[in-house]
Parts: C-alpha cells; sequence; structure tokens
C-alpha cells in the first residue's frame, strides 16, 4: 500500500493508471477521425444497444402569392431516421511470467503501449469503413464510366434495388455492371436525400445495395442518386487542388456546415505530397498562433483544413469498402460538422484490462494477460455532407 497524507492507496491502481496513460498517450495519433465525429448521442447505460437520429425532410420551396383571406392546406413535417448498434471490439495479448501488476514492469509498459496504438487505429479503421462506404463518391478523374447522377425513371425500384434498367446509370453499366459492385451509392434529392450506400450487385442496369444500407423509403421518379466505383484509378490520378474545389461545392450545394468556417479534409503521408505542390497551399505552422490547431493539422487550402492521417483507408481499384494496405486506390474524405456521428455507452469507457497469472486459467501460471475492450459504433448521418474523392497517389516510396 502507497500513503498519500491521510489517504491509503493501493499501488496496483496506481501502477494500471500509469499503464492506462500509456496507452491513451499512444492511441492518440491514431483517433484522426473520432475528433470530428457527432457525439450527441451516447446510449445510457440498460437502455438497449441501439441509437436513432431523426432527418427532417426539407419542405417544398413554394412562391405562389397566398390568396387573400384564405391560408394554404396545413402540411405534415416528415422526418427519416438513422440507426446504429454499438458492439464491443478488442484485444489481449499474453505477458510473461511477473510476479504482478504492483510494479512498473518494462514489458507490461511496453505491451500497453502497443495495446493503445491498437485501439487508437481500431476505432479510427471503424470511421474509415464507415465513410468509404456511405459518403458521396467521387472520382478525381470525372470518368463518366463509372461516375454519374442517375435519374430514377419508375416507382417500382424499392429500398435496396434502386435503380433499374434506363436510370441513366454510368455509361459503363450493361457488359460492364459488375464492374459497378462494391461501389457507393448516395440520394442526393428525394426522401432519401442523403442516405444510401455499398452496392453489393449491379445486373441488366439494377443497383442493389447491401441489405444493411437500405434507405427508408422506395425511390420514386426524378429521385437524383450518386453513384460512383474506383474501377481504373491508378498512381497517375493522383490528388489535385481542383478536384477539392469540385468537392467543396457539392459541400455548399448540399447546405454542409462548416467548423468555423472551414470544412475539414482528411489526406494520407501520399495525397499529402501531392497537394502540397499547389503554391496556393498554407502549412499549418504559418496559421497557428491565431487558430486551435485540430489533432494532425498540417495546413488548409480553399476553406477547408487538412489533417493526416498516417494509417489511412487505401484500396484496390474496384473494391471501395475492403481495406488494403498496398491498394492503389486513396480515399480523401472532404466534409461538414455533424456528417457522421460516433456512439458509445454512457459510463462505458474504453480501457485496459489486466489479469495476473493467478487469475488467467493456466494452471502453470506461466503467463499474465493485458488487454483492451471498447463498446463503439460509427454511423455516417448524412452522406451529402461527406465527399470522398477517388484517387491514386505519386509512388514515394
Amino acid at each position: 500500500m502507497a500513503l498519500t497524507g491521510n489517504i491509503r492507496t493501493d499501488t496496483t491502481e496506481l501502477v494500471n493508471t500509469y499503464y492506462e496513460k500509456k496507452a491513451l498517450l499512444a492511441e492518440k495519433p491514431f483517433l484522426v477521425l473520432e475528433q470530428f465525429a457527432d457525439k450527441s448521442k451516447d446510449i445510457p447505460k440498460y437502455r438497449g444497444d441501439t441509437v436513432t437520429w431523426w432527418k427532417r425532410i426539407p419542405m417544398d420551396v413554394s412562391i405562389t402569392a397566398l390568396t387573400e383571406g384564405s391560408s394554404p392546406a396545413a402540411e405534415n413535417l416528415e422526418f427519416q431516421n438513422v440507426s446504429a448498434k454499438v458492439s464491443q471490439y478488442g484485444k489481449v495479448v499474453a505477458l510473461s511470467d511477473i510476479l504482478g501488476f504492483t510494479s512498473i514492469d518494462p514489458e507490461v509498459s511496453s505491451k500497453t503501449e502497443s495495446l493503445g496504438e491498437n485501439r487508437g487505429k481500431t476505432i479510427n479503421r471503424l470511421y474509415w469503413q464507415e465513410i468509404v462506404r456511405h459518403a458521396y463518391p467521387m472520382r478525381i478523374d470525372q470518368d463518366t464510366t463509372y461516375d454519374a447522377v442517375c435519374t430514377c425513371d419508375s416507382t417500382t425500384d424499392s429500398s435496396t434495388t434502386i435503380f433499374t434498367t434506363n436510370d441513366g446509370l454510368p455509361t459503363g453499366s450493361g457488359t460492364d455492371d459488375a464492374r459497378l459492385v462494391g461501389g457507393v451509392l448516395v440520394a442526393v434529392s428525394g426522401n432519401n436525400k442523403g442516405l444510401g450506400g455499398y452496392i453489393s450487385a449491379a445486373t441488366a442496369g439494377d443497383v442493389t445495395l447491401v441489405t444493411a444500407d437500405a434507405v427508408n423509403e422506395s425511390f420514386i421518379t426524378n429521385d437524383l442518386a450518386k453513384i460512383a466505383n474506383s474501377y481504373g484509378i491508378t498512381s497517375a490520378d493522383e490528388l489535385t487542388c481542383a478536384g477539392i474545389d469540385r468537392a467543396v461545392k457539392v459541400l455548399q450545394q448540399h447546405h454542409a456546415q462548416t467548423f468555423n468556417g472551414f470544412y475539414i479534409g482528411v489526406l494520407s503521408p501520399y495525397t499529402q505530397y501531392d497537394i502540397r505542390q499547389d503554391s496556393a497551399w498554407v502549412n499549418a505552422q504559418h496559421y497557428a498562433g491565431s487558430t486551435k490547431l485540430f489533432n494532425g493539422e498540417i495546413g488548409q487550402w480553399n476553406g477547408v483544413r487538412f489533417v493526416l492521417d498516417t494509417d489511412p483507408w487505401r484500396s484496390a481499384a474496384g473494391t471501395m469498402g475492403t481495406y488494403s494496405a498496398s491498394g492503389a486506390v486513396f480515399h480523401t474524405p472532404i466534409f461538414g460538422k455533424e456528417a457522421y456521428a460516433g456512439v458509445r455507452i454512457k459510463g462505458v469507457q474504453d480501457h485496459l484490462i489486466f489479469h495476473d497469472k493467478t487469475k488467467t486459467g493456466d494452471n502453470l501460471e506461466m503467463y499474465s494477460t493485458a488487454g483492451w475492450k471498447a463498446a463503439f459504433v460509427a454511423k455516417m448521418l448524412n452522406a451529402t455532407w461527406c465527399v470522398q474523392i477517388l484517387s491514386g497517389a505519386t509512388d514515394i516510396s
């Protein structure tokens, strides 16, 4: 026991607190996307594991003058819901035979940092997965073969089979339908605006979303959606300032809110190399004196403040939603406030869990364990407020 004034403190508790702080410091550089997530909907304890957001459907604008002495008919305000279910994630490592967690052990300290880094990367990867499978897709090369705004031609489309024959699919449809699989569809008008998701099938002109991404209502005639896949993108299709301009235009068109006047962009080490070649780029150190920097912030350009993620999402061309450490396609999200959320259970904090050798179940008590556990879900709230630019990058290896 350790004495602090008249208070007795268990040494094990103090040591474990030390390890937890080591883990927090190790994970911080990798929690890039969490700092921008909406966190207003954490689930209270004992209230289930699902959270729902209600999205207001804007009313039609009318410029018809009112008839004197007559009130217009009352209209109902309509809403769409977006829901997400919290799941648990974690990792456990074995530690060699030690006396216990009653003193600071170099091996435990080192592995605690590894656990913290793994925890940060895992949470960040979950944010990335939600973004790349749902955010508004935009190819840097504007290849209309696999990038187009489509118009629904009938009310026969369902909540999962979104666009049928003659809906204006990218010109790569028909014999090349299968190449739309692995892309993303986002509704940009109508009651489903801001909803959509990952494409699981595309045959004979039909585009079908994975079941989990089914929109709330069937599309109706003249509803619009953006659809794109990354098929054919190579390292020659690097990120450009013109591409960022187009992304900002989309965000403004859909009234995306800013973070104190700026949108946020997330770059990889590769894409930041390409974009920083522009003479208009402003390094973060040139304005840091008067501006509080975000974690990982490296600079700004044309109304977008950029942060660097050293563990970004990469994918093979044509399979946007599958992570590939060596993938040729880079995803650069440019987004506004409340585009996506990160949900936890109130009072249930991410934490390290230690078991000394007497509690692991090992008959010879040869090892102890340490691990982390977190209850978490990432959720896209409005896909038209987050544009993901699909590009390659200059090879700098």
